[in-house]
């Protein structure tokens, strides 16, 4: 069982087993275990995360705002890229100013708020691969066909491949 006592954990072991309560009976005792990172550190990290991820947001609010402003295409890679880093940034600021106020309370959210602050930025970075990996993939098939070639055109070479891959094997 674990009770927090300021920056200490008491861990205290209980045993069912009469045969083991002999060699028990100083390990039932509250032992206290000190957190690994002293507390100024902690705060120090928390405050500059969330700084860190408050000017990411703010970037790339502004970078919204300038495709908006400029008449790019709305619904671009660029957009929605900078749509989904703008919602993960917020959802990490969120999360790391709660830590500010209590820490115990933002560890014990309803399954809500738990999903979408602790989950859900989880979930917005694999979007986020998976639409840097869709547009890379786009942008290698919009290259030329014969910078492809990994081999010089032969006709036996070409001859063994499908006819509509390659068109400059001709």
């Amino acid at each position: 069982m674990l009770f927090l006592l300021e920056n200490q954990v008491s861990v205290s072991v209980w045993t069912d087993s009469p045969s083991s309560s002999s060699s028990s009976s100083s390990s039932s005792s509250a032992e206290l275990i000190h957190a690994a990172v002293p507390p100024s550190v902690q705060l120090g990290l928390t405050v500059l995360y969330t700084v860190l991820y408050s000017l990411l947001f703010v970037f790339v609010y502004l970078q919204l705002w300038l495709i908006l402003h400029y008449g790019h295409k709305r619904f671009s890679y660029q957009s929605v890229f900078l749509f989904l880093c703008s919602l993960w940034s917020a959802l990490r600021t969120t999360l790391f100013s709660f830590y500010f106020k209590n820490i115990v309370q933002a560890n014990q959210l309803q399954p809500l708020p738990f999903w979408l602050l602790y989950c859900f930025p989880v979930c917005l970075q694999f979007f986020t691969l998976c639409l840097l990996n869709l547009y890379f993939a786009q942008v290698k098939n919009m290259t030329p066909v014969a910078f492809r070639l990994p081999f010089p055109c032969n006709s036996h070479l070409c001859g063994s491949l499908p006819p509509n891959v390659f068109t400059s094997c001709d």
